[in-house]
C-alpha cells in the first residue's frame, strides 16, 4: 500500500514495486491522480482506493480493508502552501499534523495489528524539513516531519514487523521546474529516491533505522 500515491514520490513507488511483482494499492484524495498512477502501473497490479489520510474512520478502514503487508506511508506536504503557524489558523496548522504525523501513526497502528503477527514493513516518509535546530518556513510542517522521525526510531522492535524511516531533501517531482532541475545540487532523481524506499523494504537490518537521502550524496544512515 502506497498512501498519498497520486503523484510525485507516491505515484514513482506504486510504479517501482509493480515492477516488481507486488499488488500495489494506491491511496489518495486525488481520484483522477490517482487512476492515472493505477494505469501506469498497470490495472493488473495496481487499483485505488480515494481515501482522506486526515480522515480516522477512511484510514481504520483503508488499513483493515486491504490488510497490507508492506505500507508506505507517502501521503503528506503541504508545508509550502502559507499561511504557517503562529498566523495559521488552529484548524489549519492541526490538519496538516494530522496530514503529516497523525495520518501515518494512525495508519502505523492499524497495519500492525496483523504484522506484528504475520510479518511486514512499514516505510514512513519524513523530510529533511524535521532534521536541526535552525528556523524553517513552517513549523508545524517541520515539527510534523521531526516527529514522524522520531516515532519511528522507537519502533526498532515489533518484530516479526519492521518500521524504517525516508528522510529525503528536495525531489525532482513532475512538479520540479527545468530551472529548478538545473541548480547545483539538482533535486534527488525520482530513480534515487525509490531506490532508498526498496532498501528500506528489502533489508532486514533496517528496523527502527532512519536513512537520509540528500542532494548531491548518496544516502546514509542516522540511526
Amino acid at each position: 500500500m502506497v498512501t498519498g500515491g497520486a503523484i510525485g514520490t507516491g505515484r514513482a513507488t506504486a510504479i517501482a514495486l509493480a515492477e516488481r511483482g507486488a499488488q500495489v494499492v494506491v491511496a489518495d484524495v486525488d481520484e483522477a491522480g490517482g487512476r492515472e498512477t493505477v494505469e501506469r502501473a498497470g490495472p493488473e497490479r495496481c487499483r485505488f482506493v480515494a481515501t482522506d489520510l486526515t480522515d480516522a474512520e477512511q484510514t481504520a478502514d483503508l488499513i483493515e480493508t486491504s490488510r497490507p503487508d508492506l505500507l508506505i506511508n507517502n501521503a503528506g506536504g503541504g508545508g509550502h502552501l502559507p499561511p504557517h503557524f503562529p498566523e495559521a489558523s488552529a484548524a489549519e496548522w492541526e490538519r496538516l499534523l494530522t496530514l503529516n504525523l497523525i495520518g501515518p501513526m494512525r495508519a502505523t497502528q492499524h497495519a500492525l495489528t496483523g504484522m506484528r503477527a504475520e510479518g511486514g514493513v512499514v516505510v514512513n516518509i519524513a523530510s529533511t524539513a524535521g532534521l536541526g535546530l535552525g528556523p524553517h518556513p513552517s513549523p508545524e510542517y517541520s515539527a510534523a516531519k521531526a516527529g514522524l522521525i522520531r516515532f519511528t526510531a522507537t519502533l526498532a522492535d515489533v518484530a516479526p514487523a519492521r518500521v524504517a524511516c525516508l528522510v529525503p531533501d528536495w525531489v525532482a517531482t513532475e512538479r520540479v521546474s527545468p530551472a529548478e532541475r538545473a541548480t547545483d545540487p539538482p533535486p534527488i532523481p525520482l530513480s534515487d529516491f525509490t531506490a532508498a524506499v526498496l532498501r528500506l523494504i528489502e533489508d532486514d537490518a533496517l528496523a527502527g533505522r532512519v536513512m537520509l537521502l540528500p542532494q548531491g550524496s548518496p544516502p546514509r544512515l542516522l540511526s
